[in-house]
C-alpha cells in the first residue's frame, strides 16, 4: 500500500541571520547543504559531530565554522538563533527537536521528524543578489529540486539577454521572393505560438508590413545561436545576404529606425508606426510581450518623432498611397479620362480614393467583407469582389491593396479581362502580391507595377536619404541610456 508523505502548510520568510549563531548537528552531506547555505547568509555557524565530509573539514580548517568533534551535548543550544537536527540517527534527532522546543528555539530536522518541526528549507537557487526558493510543502522534493534546476538554467539565460531583431525586407530580398515569407494572421498565431516554447526568448513580437518580416525579441544570447528561430521564422531556406540578425544596440537602433520610417519602401512614411503598434498589442493580446517590449516600443515611438521633427524639411515624405498617385500623375496622361478601379476599403485603399476624389477621377471600388463608408457617390462606385471580373473589363488602371494568401487577380481567371485595345496598368500594393506577375507575361498590354519599382522611382526623385539616415542614428544614440536601461533590467542590474 502507497504511503502518501506527510504535508504541511508553511509561510515563507527570508530570515535575516548575518552575525546570529545557528547550530547544525551532523556533518554529513545534508548538514553540508545546510551549513553552505548559512554562510552565505552571514550566519556564525558551530557544527557539532565526531565526523564530518571533507568539504566541512575545509571550512573548518578555514576558519568559517566552529567544529565540536563529538557527538551533541544538551549544552550545546545555548545561545542559538536556529538549529538544524541532521544526524544519521532519528533518536538523537527528536531529543534537539524536543530540547529546542522547550527553549523557544525554532528547530528543522532533516529526517522523517520534519512535521513536527518549526520550520523546513526549500530548494534554494541563489545568484547575486536574487534568491529564489521553491517548495511542495514536503509533498516532493524531487520537484522542488527540478524546478530550482530549471530555474537556474532560466536565470543563467536572463544575465546574458539582450534585444534581438531577425527579419528580413526589401533591402535584402526582391518583392516576388519576399512573398513566401509574408505571416498572414492564422501563420503569425502558429509561429508566435511556437517561438513562445523556446527557450530563452523572454519577450517578443512579430511586425509584418508589406515590405518587411521580422521578428523583435527580448532574448538569451544563446537562443540567437541555435538555429531555431531562423527555422520557425523560415529564414534557414534564405542566404545569410538575404536576411539579417542584429543584437544588442543594433537591434534597438533598427527598431527606432523602422519606427521612424526612415527604412520604409517611402523614406519617412507614417503607416509604419501604427504597424508597429499594431504587432505590439498583437504580441500583448497573446502573452508573447509584456513591459520591456512596451518599454521598447514607447521609446522607439519617442525616437520617431523627433526623428520626423528634423527630417521633415530634408525629406519630402509621403505614404504609399501618396506615392502611388504621384507614379500615376506623371505616367498617365488626362488620368481623369480614364477608369480607375481601386480594390481594397482599408487604409491604403481609403487614402487612393480621396486622392482620385480630390483629382475628379472617377472610380471603381472593389471590398471583400467590410462595405466602404463616407464616399462621394458621383465619382465613386463600389462593388463587392464577387463582381471583379467584370469590373476590371472596365478598367484603364488598377490599384490593388488587399491582404490575401493568393493573387487577387491572376492569369487564370482574369486574363481575358483585358482584351481592349488600349494599354492597362496594374499597380500591385500588397504584400503577398495581389496581382500574379504572370499575367503581364502573358499579356504585352498589360504594364504591371509593384512596390518595388514604386520604391526605386520614389527614391529617384526624393534623394538626401544618407543624410536622413544619419540625423536618425546621432538622435538614437541620444537615447542610448534608454536601450541600456531596457537590457540592465532584463539581466537583474537594476
Amino acid at each position: 500500500m502507497k504511503i502518501s508523505r506527510p504535508e504541511r502548510n508553511t509561510f515563507p520568510i527570508n530570515t535575516m541571520l548575518e552575525g546570529r549563531k545557528v547550530l547544525v548537528v551532523g556533518g554529513g552531506r545534508v548538514g553540508q547543504r545546510k551549513v553552505e547555505l548559512l554562510l552565505d547568509a552571514g550566519a556564525s555557524v558551530t557544527l557539532v559531530c565526531p565526523h564530518s565530509v571533507p568539504e566541512l573539514t575545509e571550512l573548518r580548517d578555514a576558519a568559517r565554522i566552529t567544529h565540536c568533534p563529538r557527538l551533541f551535548e544538551d549544552r550545546d543550544l545555548q545561545g542559538s538563533a536556529l538549529v538544524f537536527a541532521c544526524t544519521d540517527d532519528k533518536h538523537v534527532n527528536r531529543h534537539i527537536l524536543e530540547l529546542a522546543n522547550a527553549a523557544g528555539i525554532f528547530c528543522c530536522c532533516a529526517d522523517g521528524n520534519w512535521p513536527d518541526g518549526d520550520f523546513v528549507t526549500p530548494a534554494i537557487l541563489r545568484t547575486g543578489k536574487l534568491l529564489l526558493s521553491v517548495s511542495t510543502s514536503g509533498k516532493s522534493c524531487r520537484q522542488a529540486r527540478l524546478v530550482k534546476d530549471n530555474l537556474s538554467k532560466h536565470l543563467h539565460s536572463i544575465e546574458s539577454s539582450d534585444l534581438l531583431v531577425l527579419g528580413t525586407s526589401h533591402e535584402t530580398i526582391g518583392q516576388e521572393g519576399r512573398a513566401g515569407y509574408h505571416l498572414l494572421l492564422r501563420e503569425r498565431e502558429a509561429i508566435g505560438a511556437m517561438i513562445s516554447q523556446v527557450w530563452g526568448v523572454h519577450e517578443f513580437f512579430i511586425l509584418n508590413t508589406c515590405n518587411r518580416i521580422e521578428l523583435v525579441a527580448a532574448i538569451a544570447k544563446e537562443a540567437t545561436t541555435s538555429g531555431i528561430l531562423r527555422r520557425l521564422m523560415n529564414f534557414d531556406h534564405l542566404q545569410p545576404d538575404l536576411y539579417y540578425m542584429k543584437y544588442g544596440y543594433e537591434a534597438f537602433a533598427h527598431v527606432c529606425e523602422v519606427t521612424a520610417g526612415i527604412s520604409s519602401q517611402t523614406p519617412g512614411e507614417f503607416h509604419v508606426v501604427a504597424q508597429v503598434k499594431d504587432a505590439v498589442a498583437e504580441a500583448a493580446a497573446r502573452g508573447w510581450s509584456g513591459s520591456i517590449i512596451r518599454e521598447l516600443c514607447d521609446t522607439a515611438l519617442k525616437v520617431s518623432k523627433e526623428v520626423r521633427r528634423e527630417v521633415a524639411p530634408l525629406l519630402d515624405i509621403a505614404e504609399i498611397e501618396e506615392v502611388c498617385i504621384r507614379f500615376v500623375d506623371q505616367h498617365i496622361d488626362r488620368l481623369s479620362d480614364k477608369r480607375v478601379l481601386i480594390a481594397g476599403a482599408g487604409m491604403v485603399g481609403r487614402g487612393l480614393i480621396k486622392a482620385l476624389v480630390k483629382r475628379g477621377v472617377s472610380s471603381l471600388w472593389g471590398y471583400h467583407k467590410n462595405i466602404p463608408q463616407g464616399y462621394d457617390p458621383e465619382l465613386v462606385e463600389i462593388f463587392p469582389f464577387t463582381k471583379l471580373t467584370a469590373a476590371l473589363a472596365t478598367a484603364d488602371l488598377v490599384i490593388s491593396a488587399v491582404d490575401v494568401e493568393q493573387p487577387l487577380i491572376n492569369a487564370q481567371q482574369h486574363r481575358d479581362c483585358f482584351k481592349k485595345d488600349a494599354p492597362v496598368m496594374l499597380i500591385d500594393l500588397g504584400m503577398p502580391r495581389n496581382i500574379d506577375p504572370q499575367l503581364g507575361r502573358s499579356c504585352e498590354k498589360l504594364k504591371i507595377v509593384d512596390l518595388d519599382v514604386l520604391k526605386n522611382w520614389y527614391r529617384a526623385n526624393t534623394g538626401a536619404l544618407d543624410q536622413v539616415r544619419e540625423i536618425c542614428a546621432a538622435i538614437t544614440e541620444d537615447h542610448r541610456s534608454n536601450y541600456e536601461h531596457i537590457r540592465d533590467s532584463m539581466q537583474g542590474e537594476i
